[in-house]
């Protein structure tokens, strides 16, 4: 009977030490826990990652014929964006207006990409009919919000101007070599 008591109490010692580590593995892990630094692990997002599995477009410093095809490609793209624009602004959801907001900036840095970012480049005309194009529809959203149009139609007018006229040069330096090739 004696060996069953001495049984017992070893088998208590046993639980007891099993408890006492795993409340010592609970307190390493907290502590570990609150002392490690809150630093988020980085994740790149869907669009970053479908971005850069993306081909980089090509760069175009004169009129060629793939440069008229990439620039008349452009023109339309921003041609369709504004027109789906004007659809989105009527239909007033916020979502989509963020969406349509970030591929305009998508638009406008496309073509800087491929037409340059300065308007004295050879094809700069064509990245600045984006950037006005972006300018467009920055002032139709600022015209939506305000519920009073008549406070941005002259940047309405000025964005269109500028477009239109960026728009046309696009085209004269885009064709002008190709057409005397």
């Amino acid at each position: 009977m004696d060996q069953n008591k001495n049984n017992a109490k070893t088998e208590k010692t046993i639980a007891q030490k099993v408890a006492l580590a795993v409340s010592w593995i609970i307190v390493a892990a907290s502590v570990w826990y609150w002392l490690s630094p809150n630093d988020p692990i980085p994740v790149k997002p869907a669009v970053a990652q479908t971005a850069e599995q993306q081909q980089t477009p090509t760069v175009y410093t004169s009129a060629s014929p793939q440069a008229l095809a990439s620039a008349t490609q452009y023109l339309a793209d921003l041609d369709n964006a504004m027109t789906q624009g004007l659809q989105i602004l009527k239909a007033n959801n916020l979502k989509d207006l963020s969406a349509h907001s970030q591929r305009f900036k998508a638009l406008r840095e496309s073509g800087q990409t491929q037409f340059g970012r300065s308007i004295f480049e050879p094809l700069g005309h064509c990245a600045s009919a984006g950037i006005f194009a972006n300018s467009w529809w920055q002032a139709e959203i600022s015209a939506a919000r305000q519920a009073d149009k008549q406070l941005f139609s002259e940047a309405i007018e000025n964005a269109l101007t500028e477009l239109r006229a960026h728009h046309s040069e696009c085209l004269k330096a885009v064709t002008s070599i190709t057409l005397s090739e």
